[in-house]
Protein backbone atom coordinates (compact mmCIF):
# COMPACT_ATOMS: atom_id res chain seq x y z
CA UNK A 1 0.00 0.00 0.00
CA UNK A 2 1.49 3.36 -0.34
CA UNK A 3 2.29 5.53 2.29
CA UNK A 4 3.40 9.01 2.76
CA UNK A 5 7.50 9.91 2.22
CA UNK A 6 7.66 12.78 5.13
CA UNK A 7 5.87 15.65 6.51
CA UNK A 8 5.98 18.14 9.19
CA UNK A 9 3.03 19.79 10.26
CA UNK A 10 2.54 22.60 12.46
CA UNK A 11 -1.07 23.44 13.01
CA UNK A 12 -1.97 25.93 16.40
CA UNK A 13 -5.60 26.28 14.66
CA UNK A 14 -6.33 22.30 15.50
CA UNK A 15 -6.09 22.73 19.24
CA UNK A 16 -9.57 23.00 20.49
CA UNK A 17 -9.51 25.23 23.87
CA UNK A 18 -13.34 24.83 24.26
CA UNK A 19 -12.80 22.58 27.22
CA UNK A 20 -14.92 23.98 30.67
CA UNK A 21 -12.03 23.41 32.49
CA UNK A 22 -9.56 25.49 30.41
CA UNK A 23 -10.37 29.02 32.16
CA UNK A 24 -9.86 27.62 35.46
CA UNK A 25 -6.39 25.76 34.57
CA UNK A 26 -5.00 28.51 33.18
CA UNK A 27 -6.57 31.44 35.89
CA UNK A 28 -3.70 32.23 37.79
CA UNK A 29 -1.02 31.16 36.00
CA UNK A 30 0.94 34.22 35.16
CA UNK A 31 1.17 35.06 31.31
CA UNK A 32 -1.47 32.22 30.44
CA UNK A 33 0.65 29.58 31.37
CA UNK A 34 -0.63 26.50 33.01
CA UNK A 35 1.22 24.99 36.33
CA UNK A 36 1.90 21.42 36.63
CA UNK A 37 4.43 18.37 35.66
CA UNK A 38 6.37 18.15 32.43
CA UNK A 39 4.89 14.92 30.57
CA UNK A 40 7.02 12.82 28.30
CA UNK A 41 5.08 9.70 26.69
CA UNK A 42 7.10 7.63 24.51
CA UNK A 43 5.99 4.68 22.62
CA UNK A 44 8.05 2.11 21.42
CA UNK A 45 6.73 0.81 18.19
CA UNK A 46 6.72 -3.03 17.54
CA UNK A 47 8.56 -3.76 21.01
CA UNK A 48 7.69 -7.47 22.63
CA UNK A 49 7.68 -6.86 26.87
CA UNK A 50 9.46 -10.75 27.30
CA UNK A 51 12.28 -9.15 25.33
CA UNK A 52 13.51 -6.98 27.98
CA UNK A 53 15.16 -7.39 30.85
CA UNK A 54 12.74 -6.42 33.54
CA UNK A 55 9.59 -8.62 31.90
CA UNK A 56 11.79 -12.01 32.08
CA UNK A 57 14.24 -10.97 29.08
CA UNK A 58 18.02 -11.67 28.85
CA UNK A 59 19.35 -9.57 32.28
CA UNK A 60 20.56 -5.92 31.82
CA UNK A 61 18.60 -6.01 28.16
CA UNK A 62 16.76 -2.51 27.43
CA UNK A 63 18.51 -0.69 30.70
CA UNK A 64 16.81 2.62 30.06
CA UNK A 65 13.57 1.37 29.97
CA UNK A 66 13.76 -1.03 32.61
CA UNK A 67 15.38 1.94 34.56
CA UNK A 68 11.82 3.57 34.51
CA UNK A 69 11.03 1.22 37.01
CA UNK A 70 13.77 2.48 39.97
CA UNK A 71 11.38 5.31 40.53
CA UNK A 72 7.95 3.85 39.11
CA UNK A 73 5.62 1.19 38.61
CA UNK A 74 5.91 -1.33 35.69
CA UNK A 75 2.51 -3.21 34.65
CA UNK A 76 3.40 -6.75 34.80
CA UNK A 77 0.14 -7.85 32.24
CA UNK A 78 -0.54 -4.27 29.76
CA UNK A 79 -2.68 -5.04 27.02
CA UNK A 80 -3.02 -2.71 23.73
CA UNK A 81 -5.99 -2.24 22.11
CA UNK A 82 -5.32 -3.39 18.66
CA UNK A 83 -1.83 -5.17 17.04
CA UNK A 84 -1.40 -3.03 14.21
CA UNK A 85 -0.06 0.68 14.87
CA UNK A 86 -2.49 3.27 13.59
CA UNK A 87 -5.94 1.95 15.67
CA UNK A 88 -3.48 0.91 18.39
CA UNK A 89 -2.26 4.60 18.88
CA UNK A 90 -5.44 5.99 18.21
CA UNK A 91 -7.13 4.04 21.01
CA UNK A 92 -3.86 5.25 23.18
CA UNK A 93 -4.64 9.12 22.65
CA UNK A 94 -8.24 8.84 22.82
CA UNK A 95 -8.62 6.49 25.78
CA UNK A 96 -11.36 4.11 23.42
CA UNK A 97 -11.56 0.95 21.46
CA UNK A 98 -11.08 1.03 17.60
CA UNK A 99 -15.01 -0.03 17.21
CA UNK A 100 -15.52 3.70 18.57
CA UNK A 101 -13.04 5.93 17.34
CA UNK A 102 -12.93 4.09 13.52
CA UNK A 103 -9.11 4.12 12.74
CA UNK A 104 -8.27 0.40 11.68
CA UNK A 105 -5.41 -0.11 10.35
CA UNK A 106 -6.25 0.53 6.54
CA UNK A 107 -4.68 4.08 5.69
CA UNK A 108 -8.19 5.35 4.41
CA UNK A 109 -9.08 5.71 7.94
CA UNK A 110 -8.74 8.73 10.04
CA UNK A 111 -9.55 10.06 13.65
CA UNK A 112 -12.79 11.96 13.45
CA UNK A 113 -12.15 15.77 14.30
CA UNK A 114 -14.31 15.90 16.82
CA UNK A 115 -13.04 12.64 18.86
CA UNK A 116 -11.32 14.35 22.18
CA UNK A 117 -7.53 12.96 22.65
CA UNK A 118 -5.16 13.74 25.39
CA UNK A 119 -2.80 16.63 23.67
CA UNK A 120 -5.90 18.57 23.27
CA UNK A 121 -6.83 18.47 26.85
CA UNK A 122 -3.57 19.11 27.96
CA UNK A 123 -3.19 22.05 25.12
CA UNK A 124 -6.35 23.59 26.89
CA UNK A 125 -5.75 23.71 29.82
CA UNK A 126 -1.58 25.38 28.74
CA UNK A 127 0.28 22.86 28.30
CA UNK A 128 2.70 23.13 25.06
CA UNK A 129 2.14 20.19 23.09
CA UNK A 130 4.26 18.50 20.42
CA UNK A 131 5.17 15.23 18.63
CA UNK A 132 7.67 13.12 16.89
CA UNK A 133 6.87 9.98 15.10
CA UNK A 134 8.50 7.85 13.07
CA UNK A 135 6.10 5.27 11.43
CA UNK A 136 4.50 6.54 8.27
CA UNK A 137 1.67 5.03 9.18
CA UNK A 138 1.06 7.94 12.13
CA UNK A 139 0.94 10.35 9.09
CA UNK A 140 -0.87 13.91 9.92
CA UNK A 141 -3.47 12.48 6.88
CA UNK A 142 -4.35 9.86 9.79
CA UNK A 143 -5.37 13.08 11.95
CA UNK A 144 -3.53 12.50 14.73
CA UNK A 145 -1.76 15.27 15.35
CA UNK A 146 -4.91 17.02 16.89
CA UNK A 147 -4.04 18.77 19.90
CA UNK A 148 -0.36 19.60 18.73
CA UNK A 149 1.14 22.49 18.24
CA UNK A 150 3.99 20.85 16.54
CA UNK A 151 3.83 17.23 14.67
CA UNK A 152 6.54 16.31 13.17
CA UNK A 153 6.33 13.35 10.99
CA UNK A 154 9.28 13.86 8.82
CA UNK A 155 10.50 10.72 7.90
CA UNK A 156 14.24 10.45 6.69
CA UNK A 157 15.18 6.85 5.85
CA UNK A 158 13.74 4.55 2.90
CA UNK A 159 13.54 0.83 3.96
CA UNK A 160 16.01 -1.58 2.23
CA UNK A 161 13.15 -4.04 0.48
CA UNK A 162 10.37 -1.71 0.64
CA UNK A 163 12.37 1.35 -1.06
CA UNK A 164 8.59 3.29 -1.42
CA UNK A 165 8.13 3.60 2.58
CA UNK A 166 9.93 5.75 4.21
CA UNK A 167 10.58 5.85 8.06
CA UNK A 168 13.00 7.89 10.51
CA UNK A 169 15.73 5.85 12.96
CA UNK A 170 15.58 6.63 16.44
CA UNK A 171 18.49 8.76 16.49
CA UNK A 172 17.15 11.04 13.76
CA UNK A 173 14.09 10.97 16.33
CA UNK A 174 15.72 11.90 19.15
CA UNK A 175 17.73 14.62 17.39
CA UNK A 176 14.17 16.41 16.80
CA UNK A 177 12.43 15.90 20.24
CA UNK A 178 15.38 17.47 21.77
CA UNK A 179 15.55 20.47 19.71
CA UNK A 180 12.28 20.94 20.09
CA UNK A 181 12.61 20.81 24.11
CA UNK A 182 15.22 23.36 24.08
CA UNK A 183 12.55 26.35 23.07
CA UNK A 184 9.19 24.35 24.71
CA UNK A 185 7.19 26.27 27.00
CA UNK A 186 6.79 24.78 30.40
CA UNK A 187 4.86 22.66 31.31
CA UNK A 188 5.18 20.61 28.24
CA UNK A 189 3.65 17.73 26.94
CA UNK A 190 6.45 15.42 24.76
CA UNK A 191 4.81 12.45 23.07
CA UNK A 192 7.86 10.46 20.59
CA UNK A 193 7.18 7.02 18.82
CA UNK A 194 10.38 5.56 17.57
CA UNK A 195 9.90 3.15 14.91
CA UNK A 196 12.51 0.78 16.04
CA UNK A 197 12.67 -2.15 16.42
CA UNK A 198 10.01 -2.71 13.45
CA UNK A 199 11.16 -4.46 11.06
CA UNK A 200 13.45 -4.87 8.61
CA UNK A 201 15.83 -5.30 11.38
CA UNK A 202 18.81 -2.99 10.35
CA UNK A 203 19.92 -1.01 13.20
CA UNK A 204 22.73 1.63 12.36
CA UNK A 205 26.03 0.21 12.57
CA UNK A 206 25.41 -3.11 13.15
CA UNK A 207 27.47 -6.07 11.54
CA UNK A 208 26.04 -8.03 8.75
CA UNK A 209 23.85 -11.04 10.03
CA UNK A 210 24.79 -14.50 9.80
CA UNK A 211 23.55 -17.59 10.14
CA UNK A 212 25.01 -20.01 12.76
CA UNK A 213 26.60 -23.00 10.94
CA UNK A 214 23.67 -25.89 11.07
CA UNK A 215 21.08 -23.77 12.10
CA UNK A 216 17.11 -24.00 10.92
CA UNK A 217 16.35 -21.99 8.02
CA UNK A 218 13.18 -20.57 7.15
CA UNK A 219 11.84 -20.31 3.83
CA UNK A 220 11.48 -16.79 2.45
CA UNK A 221 8.32 -15.43 1.30
CA UNK A 222 6.87 -13.52 -1.47
CA UNK A 223 4.26 -11.74 0.87
CA UNK A 224 4.48 -9.60 4.16
CA UNK A 225 2.52 -11.96 6.41
CA UNK A 226 5.06 -14.22 8.44
CA UNK A 227 2.96 -17.30 8.34
CA UNK A 228 5.65 -19.97 7.61
CA UNK A 229 8.39 -18.19 7.50
CA UNK A 230 10.54 -14.59 7.03
CA UNK A 231 8.22 -11.70 5.38
CA UNK A 232 9.16 -10.03 2.40
CA UNK A 233 9.93 -6.58 3.70
CA UNK A 234 11.96 -8.30 6.75
CA UNK A 235 14.48 -10.46 4.75
CA UNK A 236 18.21 -10.09 5.39
CA UNK A 237 20.34 -10.99 2.55
CA UNK A 238 21.46 -14.21 2.73
CA UNK A 239 20.01 -14.77 6.22
CA UNK A 240 17.35 -17.15 6.95
CA UNK A 241 17.62 -18.79 10.75
CA UNK A 242 15.54 -17.65 13.37
CA UNK A 243 18.26 -16.90 15.28
CA UNK A 244 19.97 -14.74 13.38
CA UNK A 245 16.39 -12.90 12.86
CA UNK A 246 16.10 -12.52 16.52
CA UNK A 247 19.69 -11.06 17.54
CA UNK A 248 18.90 -8.45 14.78
CA UNK A 249 15.86 -7.48 16.79
CA UNK A 250 17.55 -7.32 20.09
CA UNK A 251 20.54 -5.01 18.21
CA UNK A 252 17.71 -2.81 17.44
CA UNK A 253 16.58 -3.12 21.05
CA UNK A 254 20.01 -1.88 22.27
CA UNK A 255 20.12 1.06 19.55
CA UNK A 256 16.87 2.58 20.38
CA UNK A 257 17.33 1.99 24.47
CA UNK A 258 20.34 3.96 24.02
CA UNK A 259 18.64 6.87 22.08
CA UNK A 260 15.99 6.65 24.89
CA UNK A 261 18.85 7.00 27.62
CA UNK A 262 19.53 10.38 25.35
CA UNK A 263 16.15 11.39 25.50
CA UNK A 264 15.52 11.17 29.48
CA UNK A 265 18.60 12.57 30.49
CA UNK A 266 17.58 15.75 27.61
CA UNK A 267 13.58 15.80 29.59
CA UNK A 268 15.12 15.91 32.76
CA UNK A 269 17.40 18.56 32.18
CA UNK A 270 15.79 21.30 33.77
CA UNK A 271 15.13 20.04 37.12
CA UNK A 272 10.92 20.08 36.52
CA UNK A 273 9.07 17.20 38.00
CA UNK A 274 8.97 15.06 35.10
CA UNK A 275 6.25 12.41 34.46
CA UNK A 276 7.35 9.50 31.94
CA UNK A 277 5.43 6.57 30.44
CA UNK A 278 6.75 4.14 28.06
CA UNK A 279 4.69 1.60 26.32
CA UNK A 280 4.21 -0.13 22.95
CA UNK A 281 1.74 -0.48 20.31
CA UNK A 282 1.48 -3.84 19.32
CA UNK A 283 4.15 -6.69 19.83
CA UNK A 284 6.36 -9.13 17.24
CA UNK A 285 5.70 -12.84 16.43
CA UNK A 286 8.85 -15.21 16.59
CA UNK A 287 6.92 -18.05 15.78
CA UNK A 288 4.04 -18.08 17.82
CA UNK A 289 1.58 -19.75 15.63
CA UNK A 290 3.76 -20.10 13.09
CA UNK A 291 3.80 -16.77 11.92
CA UNK A 292 7.96 -15.12 12.22
CA UNK A 293 8.80 -12.02 12.62
CA UNK A 294 4.93 -9.96 11.71
CA UNK A 295 2.46 -8.07 13.60
CA UNK A 296 -1.05 -7.60 13.02
CA UNK A 297 -2.74 -10.78 11.73
CA UNK A 298 -3.88 -12.26 15.44
CA UNK A 299 -4.65 -11.12 18.85
CA UNK A 300 -2.49 -13.89 20.01
CA UNK A 301 -0.55 -12.84 23.62
CA UNK A 302 2.60 -12.00 21.20
CA UNK A 303 0.82 -9.32 19.24
CA UNK A 304 -1.39 -7.39 22.23
CA UNK A 305 0.32 -7.83 25.22
CA UNK A 306 3.34 -5.08 25.63
CA UNK A 307 5.54 -3.36 28.50
CA UNK A 308 4.31 -0.50 30.40
CA UNK A 309 6.22 1.85 32.96
CA UNK A 310 4.85 4.99 34.51
CA UNK A 311 7.00 6.88 36.34
CA UNK A 312 5.01 9.75 38.00
CA UNK A 313 6.22 12.92 38.86
CA UNK A 314 8.36 13.11 41.63
CA UNK A 315 9.00 9.24 41.22
CA UNK A 316 7.61 6.15 43.44
CA UNK A 317 9.12 3.76 45.51
CA UNK A 318 9.61 0.62 42.56
CA UNK A 319 6.52 -1.06 42.11
CA UNK A 320 4.99 -4.11 40.26
CA UNK A 321 1.30 -4.24 39.46
CA UNK A 322 0.32 -7.81 38.25
CA UNK A 323 -3.26 -6.79 37.55
CA UNK A 324 -3.91 -6.34 33.75
CA UNK A 325 -4.29 -3.06 32.68
CA UNK A 326 -4.62 -1.55 29.20
CA UNK A 327 -2.95 1.27 26.91
CA UNK A 328 -6.89 2.95 26.73
CA UNK A 329 -5.49 3.59 30.70
CA UNK A 330 -2.55 5.89 29.42
CA UNK A 331 -4.05 9.19 28.76
CA UNK A 332 -6.19 8.99 31.99
CA UNK A 333 -2.93 8.63 33.85
CA UNK A 334 -1.18 11.55 31.82
CA UNK A 335 -4.48 14.07 32.48
CA UNK A 336 -4.17 13.15 35.98
CA UNK A 337 -1.14 13.54 36.52
CA UNK A 338 -1.74 16.99 34.99
CA UNK A 339 -4.41 17.43 37.80
CA UNK A 340 -7.17 17.45 35.15
CA UNK A 341 -10.55 15.80 35.05
CA UNK A 342 -10.97 13.19 32.34
CA UNK A 343 -13.40 13.28 29.27
CA UNK A 344 -17.02 11.65 29.80
CA UNK A 345 -15.76 9.85 26.30
CA UNK A 346 -12.56 8.28 27.84
CA UNK A 347 -12.92 4.46 28.38
CA UNK A 348 -9.82 3.85 30.20
CA UNK A 349 -8.88 4.35 33.67
CA UNK A 350 -5.78 5.90 35.50
CA UNK A 351 -3.25 3.57 36.29
CA UNK A 352 -3.10 2.82 39.98
CA UNK A 353 0.43 2.72 41.03
CA UNK A 354 0.12 -0.63 43.34
CA UNK A 355 -2.48 -3.86 43.18
CA UNK A 356 -5.89 -2.64 42.84
CA UNK A 357 -8.56 -4.09 44.38
CA UNK A 358 -10.27 -7.41 42.94
CA UNK A 359 -13.31 -5.81 41.56
CA UNK A 360 -11.06 -2.77 39.85
CA UNK A 361 -8.41 -5.87 38.83
CA UNK A 362 -11.43 -7.99 37.31
CA UNK A 363 -12.80 -4.80 34.97
CA UNK A 364 -12.86 -6.37 31.48
CA UNK A 365 -10.23 -5.11 29.06
CA UNK A 366 -10.69 -5.89 25.02
CA UNK A 367 -8.62 -5.94 21.89
CA UNK A 368 -10.11 -6.05 18.20
CA UNK A 369 -8.60 -6.90 14.81
CA UNK A 370 -11.16 -6.65 11.50
CA UNK A 371 -11.60 -10.80 12.08
CA UNK A 372 -10.92 -11.62 15.35
CA UNK A 373 -11.80 -9.97 19.13
CA UNK A 374 -10.08 -10.61 22.50
CA UNK A 375 -10.81 -10.03 26.20
CA UNK A 376 -9.14 -10.18 29.50
CA UNK A 377 -11.61 -10.15 32.57
CA UNK A 378 -10.04 -11.66 35.64
CA UNK A 379 -6.53 -13.01 35.30
CA UNK A 380 -7.53 -14.48 32.30
CA UNK A 381 -7.33 -14.15 28.58
CA UNK A 382 -9.75 -15.13 26.43
CA UNK A 383 -9.83 -14.90 22.28
CA UNK A 384 -11.68 -16.14 19.06
CA UNK A 385 -12.57 -14.91 15.93
CA UNK A 386 -15.30 -12.91 15.03
CA UNK A 387 -17.35 -15.32 13.16
CA UNK A 388 -16.11 -18.77 11.80
CA UNK A 389 -14.72 -19.44 8.98
CA UNK A 390 -12.96 -22.62 7.22
CA UNK A 391 -10.58 -21.57 4.97
CA UNK A 392 -8.12 -18.85 4.73
CA UNK A 393 -8.84 -15.13 3.63
CA UNK A 394 -6.91 -12.85 1.51
CA UNK A 395 -5.25 -10.04 3.93
CA UNK A 396 -5.30 -7.09 1.77
CA UNK A 397 -2.21 -5.63 4.87
CA UNK A 398 0.89 -8.20 4.04
CA UNK A 399 -0.80 -10.11 0.83
CA UNK A 400 -0.83 -13.24 2.56
CA UNK A 401 -3.92 -15.02 4.19
CA UNK A 402 -5.23 -14.60 7.18
CA UNK A 403 -5.50 -18.04 8.63
CA UNK A 404 -8.58 -18.94 10.93
CA UNK A 405 -8.12 -19.88 14.77
CA UNK A 406 -9.30 -21.82 17.40
CA UNK A 407 -11.23 -19.81 20.43
CA UNK A 408 -8.51 -20.07 23.77
CA UNK A 409 -8.10 -19.35 26.91
CA UNK A 410 -4.85 -18.80 28.89
CA UNK A 411 -4.16 -18.04 32.76
CA UNK A 412 -2.18 -14.78 33.09
CA UNK A 413 0.51 -15.61 36.09
CA UNK A 414 1.05 -13.00 38.22
CA UNK A 415 5.20 -14.01 37.36
CA UNK A 416 4.41 -12.57 33.87
CA UNK A 417 5.57 -15.74 31.78
CA UNK A 418 3.73 -15.48 28.27
CA UNK A 419 1.22 -18.66 28.88
CA UNK A 420 0.27 -21.17 26.92
CA UNK A 421 -3.72 -21.59 25.41
CA UNK A 422 -6.58 -23.91 26.48
CA UNK A 423 -9.61 -24.43 24.99
CA UNK A 424 -12.40 -22.14 26.80
CA UNK A 425 -14.23 -24.81 29.09
CA UNK A 426 -17.06 -24.45 32.14
CA UNK A 427 -18.46 -21.65 33.80
CA UNK A 428 -14.94 -19.55 33.55
CA UNK A 429 -15.20 -20.20 29.58
CA UNK A 430 -18.96 -18.79 29.35
CA UNK A 431 -18.69 -16.39 31.49
CA UNK A 432 -15.47 -14.57 29.40
CA UNK A 433 -17.68 -15.40 26.58
CA UNK A 434 -20.39 -13.40 27.76
CA UNK A 435 -18.24 -10.68 28.13
CA UNK A 436 -16.58 -11.06 24.60
CA UNK A 437 -19.99 -11.19 23.20
CA UNK A 438 -21.52 -7.95 25.15
CA UNK A 439 -18.72 -6.16 24.12
CA UNK A 440 -19.10 -7.06 20.04
CA UNK A 441 -23.13 -6.74 20.21
CA UNK A 442 -23.80 -5.14 17.38
CA UNK A 443 -26.16 -2.65 18.53
CA UNK A 444 -23.29 -1.45 20.49
CA UNK A 445 -20.98 -1.33 17.10
CA UNK A 446 -23.76 0.31 15.29
CA UNK A 447 -24.33 2.93 17.85
CA UNK A 448 -20.28 3.94 17.81
CA UNK A 449 -20.61 4.08 13.88
CA UNK A 450 -23.48 6.37 13.91
CA UNK A 451 -22.41 8.85 16.73
CA UNK A 452 -18.57 8.76 14.37
CA UNK A 453 -20.70 9.92 11.33
CA UNK A 454 -23.31 12.38 13.11
CA UNK A 455 -22.58 16.13 13.05
CA UNK A 456 -21.53 17.71 16.90
CA UNK A 457 -25.29 19.17 17.35
CA UNK A 458 -27.33 16.13 15.96
CA UNK A 459 -25.46 13.55 17.90
CA UNK A 460 -25.90 15.56 21.27
CA UNK A 461 -29.59 16.02 20.62
CA UNK A 462 -29.75 12.04 20.26
CA UNK A 463 -27.54 11.50 23.16
CA UNK A 464 -30.19 13.95 25.28
CA UNK A 465 -32.76 11.84 23.85
CA UNK A 466 -31.20 8.35 24.83
CA UNK A 467 -31.03 6.60 21.25
CA UNK A 468 -26.95 6.88 21.54
CA UNK A 469 -24.59 6.61 25.12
Amino acid sequence: MPYPTGLVVRRPSTLRLVLPFAAAALAGCGGGRASGPDLLLVTVDTLRADRLGCYGGAPGAAAAICGLRERGVLYRWAFSAAPSTAPAIASLLTSRYPSSHGVSELFSTALARDERTLAEELAAAGFDTAAFVSNPVLAPARALDQGFRVYDAEMTRRERNRPGLAEREAARTTDAAIAWLAGAREPWFLWVHYQDPHGPYEPPGAAPARDAPGSRALPLLRDHSGRGGIPAYQELPGVRSPEAYEARYRAELDYLDRELARLLRAGGSAGRPLGVLLTADHGEAFGEDDYWFAHGHSLGLDQIRVPLLWQPPGGVAAATVAAPVSTLDVAPTLLLAAGLPLPESFQGLPLASAEPAAASAARPLFAEHRLRAAVVAGGRYYARDRRDFAQPVPDRITGGQLQPLPARVARLEPEGRLPGYEAPAGAEGQALERALADFLDPARAAAAAAARALPAEARQGLEALGYLE
